[in-house]
């Protein structure tokens, strides 16, 4: 994607509920990030959703609500959500090598990376208390 003479890269990014709590994934080095990854070439966004989701976490997703579409930076994130029963388990997998479940109101922007977290302050229902 391109606009105004910038490369805009395409993410979709999940926000998977379970009683309450929300969905972390951390690459090897790195900080906590909401699941989610790069649109494949031809991919429609929740097609993209549901693979990554699946990829990272070994999740399936009965169903995806779309949220939004963001730009921040050079990032446009289509963000979806999706409802977990109290029995799901998140694996690690693929470049994934953590998961946790944390609570909405412990969410902290300090521990997430930099998308995640200006995701956070853009008060989306999913993500509030």
């Amino acid at each position: 994607m391109s606009g105004n003479g910038h490369r805009y890269k395409a993410r979709a990014t999940i926000i998977c509920l379970r009683s309450g709590k929300v969905l972390l994934v951390r690459k090897k080095g790195g900080k906590w990030n909401f699941p989610g990854g790069t649109i494949e070439p031809g991919e429609e966004p929740a097609q993209a959703a549901v693979r990554e989701l699946e990829e990272e976490t070994r999740l399936r997703c009965l169903g995806l609500l779309q949220l939004c579409t963001l730009e921040i930076g050079n990032v446009v994130h289509h963000v979806f959500t999706t409802q977990f029963d109290d029995f799901a388990e998140a694996v690690a997998d693929n470049e994934i090598v953590a998961c946790k479940w944390v609570k909405r109101q412990q969410l902290d922007t300090d521990q997430l990376t930099p998308n995640a977290a200006a995701l956070m302050t853009r008060q989306l229902p999913a993500l509030s208390v």
